[in-house]
């Protein structure tokens, strides 16, 4: 298997369609940090495959109606990749998830992923995942 950051990035969009989330999450190295941009709970800096894994997996498989990740395009520049995505499913509290727009900057070193900083609709997680209703300031 080649090791070309757009293969590995490939294969890890795959894997995340799949529902293959600890799959996809083993591609992290050691040191991986993942970041899911905004100040929700889940908005703080994974240090390490093993944290991604801790946090992530049993997040994504306490969905109701799993996540269904779908990856539109792949921009490859180098190391590092854009991955353009969208998803949905049922949070844990039953609500819809919906991700029109999901975008992850990876950075790939020696077939690895080095970081991950994941950009989407943060109101969504807080809702569909936390169970927080948004409310006017």
């Amino acid at each position: 298997m080649s090791n070309s950051t757009r293969e590995v990035a490939q294969r890890y969009m795959d894997l995340l369609s799949a529902g293959k989330f600890s799959e996809a999450f083993d591609m992290l190295s050691d040191t991986a940090v993942y970041r899911i941009i905004g100040t929700t709970p889940l908005s703080v800096p994974l240090p390490g495959r093993e944290a991604v894994k801790a946090a992530l997996v049993p997040a994504l498989a306490s969905f109701q109606k799993p996540l269904k990740l779908t990856c539109h395009e792949l921009i490859v520049e180098g190391s590092r990749v854009v991955t353009i995505a969208s998803g949905e499913g049922a949070g844990p509290t039953g609500l819809p998830y919906k991700q029109a727009h999901y975008a992850m900057v990876l950075s790939i070193e020696n077939g690895q992923i080095q970081s991950v900083v994941e950009f989407m609709d943060t109101v969504a997680v807080e809702t569909a995942l936390l169970g927080n209703k948004l409310v006017p300031a």
